[in-house]
């Protein structure tokens, strides 16, 4: 789904349907590919990446400066792979690998902060996951015509969020997830108010394949193709 799409399904539905959280592997199910489940911190600055796939396959998280670590999902399709702190602040594709042939999942993961302690899975072209604690806005997504503002309430709540001279009613799912398409204002700078608290969003940035400050929170701008972009903000 083209990020455009997603802000009109977002519109018109008034609330998002949410992915559920990646179900166990099923045995034999070799094109099943990797799911993120969790990120926990490690002592030496890197982090533990927690996810499932196919039972027995080889698990690659890459990033667009080589490889980055690899690991077999155990028979029950569990992985756990270790990155290290050079890998913080990349973008990193879970990929599953079958023979010399590799199929990327439909998220990236990207890890950044002081000790590693932001953690996110981006979407093509829809709201980002955040996986670790957040204020009340978790992430805003743009792609240079429109804004997704997303975060977690409790589950059924109904949230408001302002932006500009326009607002937007959210309502979150079971997963207590929630997303507001903000398309009236555009990509650019806005102040975001969620719940009575206000949030600056710095507007798009360069594409790179790093995460970099910007206002209060880290932003990463990246191709989707050769014409278009996302960029996902995740304050502070």
């Amino acid at each position: 789904m083209s990020f455009s799409l997603a802000l009109a399904a977002l519109s018109a539905c008034g609330a998002p349907q949410r992915e559920a959280e990646p179900a166990e592997a099923r045995e034999g199910d070799w094109t099943a590919t990797p799911g993120i489940l969790g990120v926990a911190p490690q002592g030496d600055g890197g982090v533990l990446v927690r996810g499932v796939a196919a039972p027995g396959a080889r698990v690659i998280l890459s990033g667009m400066e080589g490889p980055a670590v690899a690991a077999g999902a155990d028979a029950r399709g569990r992985f756990e792979l270790h990155v290290g702190d050079e890998a913080i602040g990349q973008v990193l594709i879970p990929e599953i690998q079958i023979g010399q042939t590799r199929t990327p999942g439909p998220q990236r993961l990207l890890v950044a902060g002081e000790g590693a302690g932001l953690a996110v899975l981006l979407t093509d072209g829809g709201p980002s996951v955040r996986l670790t604690p957040g204020p009340a806005l978790d992430a805003v997504d743009g792609d240079g015509r429109g804004l997704i503002a997303s975060g977690r309430a409790a589950p059924g709540r109904q949230v408001a969020v302002r932006a500009g001279s326009g607002s937007s009613q959210a309502v979150a799912d079971s997963q207590g997830r929630w997303a507001a398409p903000l398309a009236a204002v555009g990509d650019q700078a806005v102040e975001i108010d969620v719940e009575g608290k206000s949030f600056h969003y710095p507007g798009p940035g360069r594409p790179g394949a790093r995460a970099e400050r910007a206002g209060a929170g880290w932003r990463i701008t990246r191709p989707l193709s050769a014409s278009a972009y996302q960029t996902t903000w995740l304050p502070d």
